[in-house]
């Protein structure tokens, strides 16, 4: 009856249900998103169509069939391009016709979007066709490197690994793959933005169940009672692994529903070898088993995750403190994650890690050992052992903790903060009394201080890098024509071209002269034409400027990293995500608390208690912004600055190709963007501020608040375009 009681707690509520209802909607439309907006020049409905035409064919047949469409086409674009295909071993004639009727157009509009999709369909069946080949060059493979010095010591885990390689794979041989549609496969169990969801729901149901509880003070009253403590945290445990149930049956049901709509799944039956993605797995299962145990190996993730949420909140009495301790595991386990090489002594950190979990397909599409005390172990066997023993551990852990905790707490004056100068006295000023409850009460002191600390021990200077030669030439002619673009630079640049001209013509002669391979003689003018793609760069930069009204030539590898572009690759949202982390963490507390315990009632009749309180609290919100602004942009900022210097900060925006709309300078629009995501995190504070009115909860406040400022970046960052322009993404990643 107790799991009972639970159970409705924790699903019934209105708030549980209608956060579940949106956070269902928005898994199934990113999903479709996602899948349809890919920069593909063929549709879902094309690539399904291609495959009818293959259904109920032998792979062999099936290839040979898609083999002759795709050289066909590849003739035919030689014709679109003018080129004389009379000496092809082909019907030139059938080929023209099918040219001018286009009647090779069989599923799109265009002769591109036709090769696209042939070709991809050909590598899916080729892969099918050819796996014999693959498994034998397995065999060769590790023969080989066996072989190689480097590999060549039997006491090595790199030897043991390679050694071990086609011996896993040797029962695949003579396995007889189906083709038919992957994508379906890798679409309805690949999508990892449906693990963050899910993370969400199930966080929702244990904070709900144990946060929102203990923030009530109902904990206290329940684990007093008959059954109130050992029973009580047993109960939530499950309770916890019943939202793990729920959240992986709904998600999953859309997934699946979603998918199969698509693209279709194709001949259940047939290996999961079949499946393109999956053609490197060394597992005998059909694509049904594969179905079972995904969603076995994703229950068993979530359930890990159900238990590590709930551990957090047992040793947690506020959420202030579930969000931070949560915020500090997921960015450690990151930090393993993408720091530790795969064949390192320390990869059971990268592995055994809830990142590594989460992208469970991988578990069975690719073949892993890991490195496990200098002997390779299959990485399959690694997560259902340490997935058990987490799971064990975790929950155990819990329960005991649970079960043990004092119900009442007596307060203590030995860390008082009342011993300090600066907290002593009493004061009825509005603006004190409120800092006192939001940088004391609320731990946004606490919490500021322990980020500042991590901002300065994390602190590492950064250098000027080159990846390339390229780029050290590419720099030395920016900084050789910088400044204004004039008829100089430019006649400059045509000399430069020119000379480049030569030296290649005079390469061409020499090697037609030689009767050697021309190898002495391509070192001969090595060093004249090496900086000479670099110049192409420079070259294509002085077009660009020509068509500007005051574009100046500036070495610019610093501002693009300040500006959004590529080669900064994901800082701008990885800052943005650690700003908006902060400002939740430090600033849920100020307006929720009071709704929670009711204290707003008695704000709104008093004198001051309106206009006057929320001006403190927006004003004591603004410094908290401005002082994570300034730790979590400061030092990137300084660290470029010191790094590639200022010159030709002064000159115009547009000298920089990518900001080729902006009238301002470089340095203004640096100022532009600084702006606009300090607005942003002014934006998120009163977004907190407006949720907090609204639930009246901290705990539901955290979770919205998450939800609405978190999920967009953390999917912007799993590579979901279209969540770069969703709400202020836009602001905090440059894309104004």
């Amino acid at each position: 009856m107790i799991f009972v009681n639970e159970l409705i707690k924790a699903f019934c509520k209105r708030t549980t249900i209608a956060i579940f209802a949106v956070l269902l909607l928005l898994n199934g439309v990113l999903l479709y998103i996602n899948e349809t907006k890919q920069t593909l020049e063929y549709t879902p409905e094309q690539y399904k169509a291609a495959y009818q035409t293959l259904e109920g064919l032998d792979t062999h047949v099936a290839f040979e069939r898609i083999s002759q469409k795709k050289s066909e086409l590849e003739l035919i674009q030689r014709l679109s391009f003018g080129e004389d295909i009379s000496q092809e071993n082909c019907n030139a004639e059938e080929l023209l016709k099918s040219y001018k009727t286009k009647s090779y157009l069989e599923f799109t509009d265009d002769i591109y979007s036709e090769i696209e999709l042939t070709d991809r369909i050909y590598e899916e069946v080729a892969a099918c066709e050819n796996y014999d080949s693959y498994l034998e060059n397995i065999d060769s493979t590790a023969r080989k490197m066996t072989g190689i010095s480097l590999f060549a010591d039997p006491d090595s885990f790199s030897y043991k690994n390679i050694a071990q390689t086609p011996a896993d794979f040797a029962y695949l041989k003579g396995s007889k793959l189906t083709a038919a549609p992957s994508k379906g496969i890798s679409m309805a169990t690949g999508f990892l933005a449906t693990d963050l969801i899910a993370m969400l729901m199930i966080m929702t149901v244990v904070m709900t169940i144990v946060t929102r509880e203990k923030e009530l003070d109902q904990i206290t009253l329940s684990r007093t009672t008959y059954k109130g403590r050992m029973p009580l945290g047993i109960t939530k445990i499950f309770t916890c692994f019943a939202a793990a149930i729920v959240a992986e049956m709904l998600l999953y049901g859309v997934n699946f529903a979603v998918s199969y709509i698509t693209y279709g799944f194709g001949d259940l039956s047939r290996q999961i070898q079949s499946v393109y993605e999956f053609n490197g797995s060394n597992l005998k299962i059909s694509v049904l088993q594969y179905f079972a145990l995904f969603l076995a190996a994703k229950l068993a993730v979530y359930c890990v995750f159900a238990a590590m949420i709930y551990l957090v909140t047992v040793v947690s009495n506020t959420a202030v403190k579930v969000y931070g301790i949560l915020i500090i595991t997921i960015a450690a386990e990151a930090v393993l994650y993408y720091t530790i090489p795969s064949t390192s002594y320390l990869c059971p950190l990268k592995y055994i890690n809830i990142l590594a979990y989460a992208n469970t397909k991988d578990l069975f599409a690719s073949y892993l050992n890991l490195n496990i005390f200098g002997k390779p172990v299959n990485y399959m066997a690694v997560f259902v052992g340490s997935a058990i023993v987490l799971l064990l551990i975790l929950s155990i852990l819990s329960v005991l903790i649970f079960s043990k905790q004092r119900v009442i707490k007596s307060r203590t004056r030995k860390f008082s903060l009342a011993k300090f100068s600066i907290f002593k006295g009493r004061t009825t000023n509005l603006f004190l009394q409120e800092c006192y409850k939001v940088f004391i009460g609320g731990k946004a002191l606490l919490i500021l201080i322990a980020f500042a600390v991590i901002t300065a021990v994390s602190y590492s200077p950064i250098s000027e890098s080159f990846s390339s030669a390229d780029e050290v030439y590419y720099k030395q002619y920016m900084l050789k024509f910088e400044g204004e673009y004039t008829s100089e630079k430019q006649k400059m640049i045509n000399e430069e071209d020119q000379k480049f001209a030569d030296a290649q013509m005079k390469m061409s002669e020499e090697m037609a002269n030689s009767e050697g391979d021309g190898v002495f003689i391509m070192m001969k003018y090595q060093d004249i034409l090496a900086p000479q793609y670099a110049f192409e760069q420079v070259k294509a930069h002085a077009e660009y400027l020509s068509t500007t009204e005051n574009g100046e030539f500036v070495y610019d590898s610093g501002y693009k990293l300040l500006t959004g572009d590529e080669s900064a690759g994901n800082k701008d949202l990885t800052l943005g995500l650690t700003a908006m982390a902060m400002v939740i963490l430090c600033l849920t507390y100020v307006y929720a608390a009071e709704y929670q315990t009711g204290a707003n009632v008695l704000l709104k009749t008093s004198a001051r208690g309106r206009e006057d309180t929320f001006l403190c609290k927006f004003g004591i919100g603004v410094i908290i912004v401005t002082i994570i602004f300034a730790l979590t942009y400061t030092p990137y900022f300084y660290n470029v600055i010191s790094a590639y210097g200022t010159r030709g900060i002064n000159a115009p925006a547009c000298s920089i190709e990518s900001l080729s709309n902006f009238d301002v300078s470089i340095k203004g629009y640096l100022i532009l963007i600084i702006a606009g995501r300090y607005l942003a995190l002014l934006c998120a504070m009163l977004i907190i501020y407006f949720l907090s009115a609204k639930l009246k909860s901290v705990i539901s406040t955290f979770l919205a608040a998450t939800a609405v400022l978190i999920l967009p970046i953390l999917l912007a960052l799993l590579g979901i375009g279209f969540f770069d322009y969703v709400l202020l993404n836009p602001i905090l990643i440059g894309n104004i």
